[in-house]
């Protein structure tokens, strides 16, 4: 299975400071590290995916986790998306549980034509409040298509890692990101498009087909 650089060295730490406590046979105190260090293992695993539609118009899931929200919004000028400010779109809201896989791959292909950082509070990410929380916004563009994808920190979670930069080409389920611990992502579409999953269903990053284009 494969594990996140960033996972490594905290993974190291924490496994190496277990053994050295447990050759003075102080079990007591080592068992704790190494419970750690498998938290640090399963929170920083990265496995691959292969989308389960090999139809390229069709939408890959950005995120790990339990679909809770779907509902149609007018984007908000506080997006900083000025081309897009005002217009309808279908939104989905995924919630990622601290058991999750936390790497966060791109729904399409396309080119990225903004990422913006907002701050804000930490409030838990399934509560639909939520959206005000510390969060990155992707603008990624396919073709006439525009969609947005943000990340959203949650309660615990204090660190939003980005991959790639504006400009970059992304291919539909590469990895674009990571959130630290308990989180949420959001995935704005075109109307143009219909989400083919449903509140409660669980869905895997880079694999689960989450929407299809109608015309």
């Amino acid at each position: 299975m494969r594990i996140r650089k960033e996972g490594i060295i905290p993974i190291f730490i924490s496994v190496f400071l277990g053994i050295i406590i447990a050759l003075f046979s102080l079990w007591v105190l080592a068992i704790p590290f190494f419970v750690f260090g498998a938290f640090l293992l399963n929170f920083f695993r990265d496995p691959e995916r292969i989308p389960e539609s090999k139809n390229e118009s069709d939408l890959i899931s950005p995120a790990d986790g339990k679909v809770f929200l779907k509902d149609e919004v007018i984007i908000p000028g506080d997006f900083e998306f000025q081309e897009l400010r005002g217009k309808k779109m279908r939104r989905i809201a995924i919630f990622m549980s601290p058991l999750d896989v936390h790497v966060n791959r791109s729904p399409v292909s396309g080119e990225v034509v903004n990422i913006v950082r907002k701050s804000g509070g930490f409030e838990r990410a399934f509560l639909e409040k939520s959206e005000l929380n510390s969060r990155v916004l992707w603008h990624i563009r396919n073709g006439k298509d525009n969609f947005i994808l943000v990340q959203i920190a949650g309660a615990i979670a204090r660190r939003i890692k980005t991959f790639k930069k504006v400009g970059d080409r992304v291919a539909r389920a590469e990895r674009i990101g990571m959130i630290y611990l308990g989180s949420r992502v959001d995935l704005y579409i075109p109307e143009n498009y219909k989400f083919s999953v449903e509140i409660g269903q669980k869905v895997l990053a880079g694999k689960t087909k989450i929407a299809s284009k109608t015309e």
